[in-house]
């Protein structure tokens, strides 16, 4: 019960990973707050979890987080863990992309590859927004609230979601990668500043995970994924959120802007 008596929100609370990350840090003892834009998802999860709530946040609104933060002090108590999981793909550009990568694929079986993804080209202003407001002004809104907060009591751990596309690039998702870099950076440089006010920062940089949300998305094209993991297969929201409570514990003491990538041996040089 290494959580017991602290405070862990945990936004995208309502599935996938996040869903995942509540039920481990509540299985350790942690007083969940599962936070989520679709805060019914956020309810289901939290249901059978003692002691814990669902709120709902809009992270790529500073305002919605500021108040899900605030509520969540107020019901359930000072903010001892913060994670900042919650994600958004944009699905037309997906749609777009996967038909393309498959025949990418086929085409390497037999041969060069022809078939040009033209993701970047065809990426629009809005999908490219869409992606980074939610993925790094999420993590920049989320992180800063929560400092806020920790800061008067000089403690607290905060956890970053970023992807091992945020460290080697992944082809033809260029918006995604970006906004995944760019939390990594921000992480760093955030870990530095606030490790004096006795506030860990850390990110997570999972490989390609088997969610119901990324079977929806890739379809046929997740086997690309299984083949590119040395691992031979997807990793599990159980095991991003193993090792997030991991680095929310005392026992990640002496982590202070590190990344740990749970990728089966895709990247192996972090």
């Amino acid at each position: 019960m290494r959580f017991d008596g602290r405070v862990a929100a945990v936004t995208g609370g309502g599935s996938g990973i996040g869903a995942a990350i509540c039920e481990r840090l509540a299985a350790e003892g942690a007083t969940v707050a599962a936070l989520d834009l679709a805060v019914d998802r956020a309810r289901e999860v939290v249901a059978g979890l003692p002691g814990a709530g669902a709120f709902r946040a809009d992270v790529s609104d500073p305002a919605s987080i500021e108040e899900a933060l605030n509520q969540v002090e107020s019901e359930l108590g000072p903010l001892a863990i913060m994670v900042n999981n919650a994600g958004a793909l944009a699905m037309e550009h997906v749609a777009r992309v996967t038909p393309l990568v498959e025949k990418q694929q086929q085409e390497a079986a037999v041969g060069p590859i022809q078939t040009p993804l033209d993701a970047l080209v065809r990426l629009t202003d809005e999908e490219w927004r869409f992606v980074l407001s939610v993925h790094l002004d999420g993590t920049f809104y989320g992180t800063r609230a929560a400092v806020r907060r920790m800061a008067t009591r000089r403690s607290g751990v905060i956890i970053n979601m970023a992807s091992v596309c945020g460290i080697q690039g992944c082809t033809g998702h260029p918006h995604y990668s970006a906004a995944k870099a760019g939390v990594l950076g921000f992480t760093r440089a955030t870990a530095k500043e606030v490790i004096v006010q006795g506030i860990r920062v850390n990110a997570v940089a999972p490989g390609f995970i088997d969610t119901a949300r990324n079977r929806e998305a890739v379809g046929a094209a997740r086997n690309v994924n299984v083949g590119g993991t040395p691992a031979g297969r997807l990793g599990t929201p159980e095991e991003i959120a193993a090792t997030v409570a991991f680095l929310a514990s005392d026992d990640a003491g002496f982590f202070v802007g590190a990344t740990i990538s749970p990728n089966g041996g895709l990247v192996t040089a972090v």
